[in-house]
């Protein structure tokens, strides 16, 4: 025989001070299910909760609740408060339905009386909150010790219209940007929803989406290898991914998208996916510009560069050595005066020293070697030339450099390692660096690490400084990564890598 009906108390029989940072009420439900916590540590966590939640005892009275349910309680009418569990009508399809009667209070006896452990559903009080409907979940607590608890969360989700409204302000987003949103079985990768956006995206009607391996069929070919590898290996390892490639269209054209997907596991495996499907080909097309802009730049550059270097040396130097020349002729006719011949000599070193200048001057500006003798030996003789300068010790290691790179790479790895090492003597005040060239199975690796004082790569250093904006610019165009590693006093280390594949 069941006993009487409780008289549900909604005044909380005592208050307490929390010392605890929040957690979601479904997780502390579910940890107190595996009997891990005391009445005393459920009070701690109850009052550090966000939502509305109370702790009933088995009388059906609220033994503690938190700040949330006690703020709510002091703005409840008295009389409403009081019989508060009684006044919550069930929310139901149809006034006509069986349960259309019950009140949270009949909802409550299930668990007291354990034919029910847990419950999640919508309430609405006429009392209360102007009728506004509310979530209540419940679950029933055996605590250690034979402690009986029911824990009780009450939460007020967002109103039809809020609701209403939101959906109409996502589906004109969606309408008016180049966003389609889809559905699709992580398996057989076959879409079973996709938005109208689609047609807009391609050009196929929707019908066409939903057929099998359609985004197999309409992936770039040079994309669909790593898109289709991708995308099996992350539908089973991770829940978000994106991705980056192009599709062919209806007529044709090519279209960049960069899809972002959500993986919903099911049955602990991989059963569904979701996400949006965004169209970049004008980001993309603006990209190639800048990229091909910044491409005519550098090459301009590099040719005014190289006709100075020729000019320097072909023009000026051989003028100076021929200046060189004659003042060693001079010296000789003059005769045994000693002031004169000393004068002589004096101006034959300085023509001598102008014409050393030059020539360094034209190998800065374009280093003969690198067209002659390739990458190493350019990279080498360069740092042969700062050893022997005294300024400092470089130390150079080359593994496997093919001769025969292609001139872009070539460039843009010799112009870094120029930058990176000119940074080391100006500003590092490093007394030793490493450069090391590798080839990888990826492509080519430039690593160069000094002793220097190090910098803070937070600093506006990085967007502001030419060298690394140079640096930055050059990798662009020949699809190359750099990172740079860097603290004060601890030295700099900067990693550059090149594909080999590069369409640049």
């Amino acid at each position: 025989m069941q006993p009487d009906r409780p008289r549900w108390k909604f005044e909380t029989q005592r208050t307490w001070s929390p010392h605890m940072s929040s957690n979601p009420a479904r997780a502390i439900i579910k940890s107190f299910k595996e009997d891990t916590a005391s009445d005393d540590f459920l009070r701690a966590i109850v009052d550090a909760c966000i939502s509305n939640v109370a702790v009933l005892d088995e009388s059906g009275s609220v033994l503690y609740a938190n700040k949330a349910w006690r703020l709510f309680q002091q703005d409840t009418a008295r009389e409403a408060a009081r019989y508060y569990f009684e006044s919550c009508k069930r929310l139901t399809e149809s006034e006509f339905e069986e349960d259309a009667d019950l009140t949270l209070a009949d909802d409550l006896l299930q668990i007291l009386f354990d034919e029910e452990r847990e419950f999640h559903r919508n309430y609405c009080c006429s009392r209360i909150n102007a009728g506004r409907p509310f979530v209540m979940h419940a679950a029933r607590l055996n605590l250690p010790g034979s402690i009986f608890r029911v824990l009780m969360t009450h939460e007020i989700p967002a109103s039809r219209d809020d609701s209403k409204h939101s959906r109409e302000h996502l589906t004109q987003l969606l309408e008016t940007t180049k966003v389609v949103s889809w559905e699709a079985e992580v398996e057989e990768q076959r879409f079973t929803y996709v938005s109208e956006q689609a047609v807009k995206m391609l050009g196929y009607p929707v019908k066409d989406w939903y057929e099998q391996n359609f985004l197999e069929s309409h992936i770039h070919p040079d994309d669909r290898r790593r898109v289709l590898s991708t995308y099996r290996k992350q539908s089973r390892t991770g829940e978000h991914f994106e991705l980056t490639f192009r599709m062919i269209g209806s007529d044709g054209r090519v279209a960049w998208v960069q899809n972002l997907v959500s993986v919903m596991p099911e049955n602990g495996a991989s059963g569904r996916m979701h996400g949006f499907m965004i169209d970049i080909s004008e980001r993309k097309r603006a990209e190639e510009t800048l990229k091909f802009l910044g491409s005519r730049l550098i090459v301009a550059q590099e040719e005014e560069r190289k006709r100075i270097a020729r000019e320097l040396h072909d023009d000026l130097n051989q003028r100076m050595a021929v200046l060189s020349i004659e003042l060693d002729q001079l010296n000789q006719k003059i005769g045994k005066t000693p002031s004169v011949r000393k004068r002589l000599h004096k101006m034959q070193l300085q023509a001598q020293e102008i014409s050393s200048d030059l020539h360094r001057l034209s190998y800065k500006l374009h280093p003969s070697k690198l067209d002659h003798l390739g990458l190493g030996a350019a990279v080498k003789s360069l740092c042969d030339e700062l050893s022997n300068g005294g300024k400092l010790r470089v130390h150079f290691h080359q593994t496997g450099i093919p001769a025969d790179l292609p001139k872009d790479v070539t460039l843009c790895l010799f112009r870094i390692a120029q930058e990176t090492l000119r940074n080391s003597i100006k500003h590092s005040g490093a007394e030793f660096v490493q450069v090391v060239l590798t080839k990888t199975s990826h492509g080519i690796r430039l690593s160069i690490s000094d002793n220097g004082c190090g910098f803070d790569t937070k600093s506006e250093l990085m967007d502001k400084g030419l060298g690394f904006i140079s640096m930055h610019e050059r990798l662009r165009l020949v699809d190359g990564e750099i990172k740079i590693a860097s603290r004060p006093q601890r030295g700099t280390r900067i990693e550059v890598l090149i594909p080999l594949n590069s369409k640049s």
